[in-house]
């Protein structure tokens, strides 16, 4: 039922819902079952995160460049061989528009290299999500081409693989007047958490300042 959706090895966002408010932990596709998701369980500090049995959560994951989501049930869970939860679903994936967790406008440096040339140039992110970041620059960049992106005020020195999936111009703008839309490429999860939790925490911050960084 979810195969048109899912892969196994697929890297999601599981959200769970406390009183204090939501969580939000990087997760993957284990296994995929006609009645059942199979994801790795949430960790938190090193540790496995406590999800209780029949407590609701929602999965969210990228695709063709919309997100979706999946709301359903923890059915079960097993630390053995690899720690895991079973997941109900309880209905099909919908897409996620009003309310994207995972994209914030916001203004961050970031260094950017072209495969095959030693071209890098100094841009700035125009929005950043869990799976990519939007980037104006002087010319357009062809769709499919290959790069390497570094974010330091998040990452460090590490480089990210990405690829262009859209450019749009905006004649509005006098100059870097060409949006560049990339997708990152084979991310760790490690560096995935801390761009959600980047996010995350600016997101709250905007909150409680009584601002909106949705469109």
């Amino acid at each position: 039922m979810f195969d048109n959706f899912l892969e196994i090895g697929m890297k999601v966002i599981i959200e769970i819902k406390r009183e204090n408010g939501e969580l939000f932990f990087p997760s993957k596709i284990e296994d995929i079952y006609p009645n059942s998701i199979l994801l790795s369980m949430p960790m938190k500090g090193g540790r496995t995160f406590f999800i209780g049995i029949n407590e609701k959560i929602n999965i969210y994951f990228s695709r063709k460049d919309s997100y979706y989501c999946i709301e359903g049930i923890v059915e079960d869970k097993k630390y053995e061989p690899i720690p895991v939860i079973k997941m109900h679903p309880l209905g099909l994936p919908y897409k996620k528009q009003k309310r994207n967790y995972f994209r914030l406008k916001v203004s961050l440096p970031i260094h950017i290299k072209l495969f095959g040339t030693e071209e890098t140039f100094l841009r700035y992110t125009r929005d950043l999500s869990a799976g990519g970041i939007k980037f104006a620059h002087s010319k357009t960049i062809e769709k499919g081409a290959d790069l390497e992106v570094k974010i330091p005020d998040i990452l460090g020195e590490k480089a990210i693989k990405a690829s262009v999936v859209r450019t749009e111009r905006d004649d509005i703008r006098e100059v870097n007047k060409y949006d560049i839309a990339v997708k990152f490429v084979d991310i760790d999860e490690r560096s995935q958490d801390k761009i959600i939790k980047f996010i995350l925490a600016k997101q709250r911050e905007l909150r409680q300042k009584g601002l909106n960084d949705s469109n």
